[in-house]
């Protein structure tokens, strides 16, 4: 990580100021690496807000956890992408009657997920066998048709410029449907599509879907969405059919790849390439970027 970018980064957050567009002018290419920086800085102001309109964040919350119920079985693996500080998922499957196998928390900010386990804690406990780690979307570290469904509430949102490989990578992992609750551009009003453009925020979601063989089953519109000027509806999608079997989740993979990885004292390591990935406070860090080469270890 770039540590004069971090400084500066903090004194603008500290101002006000847009870090996803202060970091993606001078990194254009790296929109990962801006959503980082900025959610990092975050951590804990989701936490703050939900208090101060716990009523309205439920309501969002239990509309959401009543779509999601209707995908899910008490032998299902859920990967929650962009999971934040836990608080929708959390909120969601303390809804739902029938609670999944296991859930996979996948966030890029290592503070926000720390932030949140504490939340989910005071409400599953170990009620739900549950993983945190953080990774980013683009190279989810577990393998292949692993996980039933996939779900997330406004992660892809952002990634206006890299939905096309996001969709592919989730495409990859999942082996049945996303249940995604995320803006729906094309229900909007011009107003709101205008600054939906200018924050690089996603569309032409079903358009990309159909382009890598998936299929947007339904779009249902949520009525509790948070935002007036970014209504959220719920995307169900089946995503391709493969020749390939089902594989379980038991264990993670160097990021975007079916490499298995062994927990290995304080790391995840890679046999096979001599990579380990950290574990910071029982959070594995599986980036490539955060990857050590290690052979000997």
């Amino acid at each position: 990580m770039n540590y004069k970018l971090l400084m500066e980064a903090r004194g603008a957050y500290s101002e006000g100021l847009n870090i996803i567009d202060l970091v993606g002018k001078k990194y254009p290419n790296q929109r990962s690496l801006a959503i980082e920086v900025a959610y990092d800085l975050q951590a804990g102001s989701y936490m703050k807000d939900f208090y101060a309109s716990e009523e309205t964040h439920k309501a969002y919350t239990n509309e959401g956890g009543d779509l999601l119920q209707r995908h899910i079985s008490d032998d299902s693996t859920i990967l929650n992408v962009g999971a934040g500080e836990l608080l929708t998922i959390s909120l969601m499957l303390d809804r739902v009657s029938i609670k999944p196998k296991k859930v996979f928390n996948l966030e890029i900010s290592w503070s926000r997920i720390n932030v949140g386990r504490k939340f989910w804690n005071e409400i599953h406990n170990n009620s739900i066998d549950m993983q945190p780690f953080v990774a980013d979307m683009l190279e989810i570290p577990l393998p292949s048709n692993s996980v039933d469904l996939i779900t997330s509430s406004h992660a892809l949102e952002p990634n206006g410029v890299q939905l096309d490989k996001i969709i592919s990578e989730l495409f990859r992992v999942s082996r049945d449907k996303c249940v995604l609750f995320e803006p729906h551009y094309e229900n909007c009003t011009t107003e709101a599509q205008v600054r939906m453009d200018k924050l690089g925020y996603i569309k032409n979601v079903e358009k990309i879907v159909n382009k890598f063989g998936g299929k947007v089953e339904d779009i249902i519109p949520v009525s509790n969405s948070l935002n007036p000027m970014n209504p959220t509806s719920c995307f169900v999608i089946k995503v391709p059919i493969k020749n390939t079997g089902h594989r379980s989740a038991d264990f993670f993979t160097i990021p975007g790849t079916d490499n298995h990885l062994e927990h290995k004292g304080g790391a995840f390591y890679s046999m096979d390439t001599g990579l380990a990935f950290p574990i910071l406070d029982d959070i594995p860090i599986l980036k490539m970027q955060t990857s050590i080469l290690a052979s000997k270890y």
